[in-house]
């Protein structure tokens, strides 16, 4: 690449960054700097929720042109072409000219796009994570100086965009933290460079994660019994483009206090802040039961009294939430006034 394109990589990869959001803006100016005669742009994503794409930034193109590509090229012979092919596809290229085509002669022509680019953005040969497109108003503005710069650009691009890649989780969770992204009726996730969650397919937990995606809070911890042990869960919200849902994070819990799955119940009805006769009708156990508990969780928690144990239990996450409306576990009660946002 010429030095000017160089110059324009390393503003583009500077913008990507590594932070949950990325400067698209600065981005497209980086495009433009190396590429002058583009007029407009837009990157979408793949998203394996909802199976289709997103976009994820624009600019330049009118509303039925940004839907057209993000929509409707990618399932025109075009767009099996883009998909297929190892680089960006100029908009001459053969065996199938793209002038040719109704989306070109009844969208892109008439709006004055007269020449273009397309890039399939790709994490190895069989995924494809979104494309990246750019359009210029004049003929013959692009060419193979154009299709080697937009395909070194692709692989730092795909990353960002991966659906499966969270930035704002990597940031904030440590290499003991396995996650999965749970699909709503669909099957678990994993995320990128994480093990997937021993969790993730238990159904009380995906019953718990499609509960906690209709509640609007930030996030919920919380304990739950796995296969080999007790594990810290995190429920996470991410609004982020392709990567909007819920994540699924879990660790191994070591217990060194001893709490037993009952304790954990009642420390969850005391945290929702149920009385102790409440927390024995919901639990099936008699209310001087409940008070036994409730002595050997203020021993174990070191706490002097009942509201003291209550936040000392909420902060540290122990409690077994249900995705079931009442009872001691009521997923609702348990995250009233919780932040919308984290961390």
């Amino acid at each position: 690449m010429d030095p000017t394109m160089v110059t324009s990589a390393l503003r583009i990869g500077a913008a990507l960054g590594s932070a949950a959001d990325v400067e698209w803006d600065e981005v497209f100016d980086a495009i433009t700097g190396a590429v002058p005669d583009v007029c407009a742009a837009q990157v979408v994503g793949w998203d394996p929720v909802v199976s289709r794409f997103v976009v994820l930034a624009e600019r330049g193109y009118s509303r039925s042109i940004s839907h057209d590509l993000a929509h409707e090229l990618p399932r025109t012979r075009w767009g099996g072409q883009l998909f297929d092919s190892d680089v960006p596809l100029l908009m001459d290229d053969a065996p199938h000219n793209f002038r040719d085509s109704p989306h070109y002669q009844e969208n892109l022509r008439p709006a004055g796009l007269e020449d273009g680019l397309s890039a399939a953005l790709r994490l190895d040969r069989h995924r494809v994570v979104g494309m990246l497109h750019i359009n210029a108003s004049v003929q013959q503005a692009f060419g193979e100086r154009t299709r080697a710069f937009v395909g070194e650009l692709e692989r730092t691009v795909a990353r960002r965009v991966d659906p499966l890649r969270s930035p704002r989780f990597e940031a904030w969770f440590g290499p003991e933290w396995t996650a999965s992204r749970l699909v709503p009726g669909g099957t678990p996730l994993p995320l990128a460079d994480r093990a997937a969650s021993p969790l993730a397919d238990d159904p009380k937990i995906q019953a718990i994660g499609a509960a906690f995606a209709d509640l609007g809070v930030g996030t919920v911890a919380f304990l739950w019994p796995g296969p080999d042990g007790w594990y810290r869960v995190r429920l996470l919200r991410i609004p982020d483009g392709v990567r909007t849902g819920v994540i699924l994070a879990s660790a191994p819990y070591a217990n060194n206090i001893g709490l037993t799955a009952r304790e954990v119940d009642v420390a969850t009805g005391i945290v929702a802040g149920l009385s102790n006769q409440a927390i024995a009708e919901s639990l099936v156990v008699s209310r001087r039961t409940v008070e036994t508990y409730v002595e050997r969780l203020l021993g174990k928690l070191d706490c002097q009294s009942r509201g003291e144990a209550a936040g000392v239990a909420a902060r540290a996450g122990i409690i077994r939430p249900t995705a079931t409306p009442g009872g001691v576990g009521d997923l609702h009660r348990l995250t009233r006034g919780a932040d919308p946002h984290w961390p």
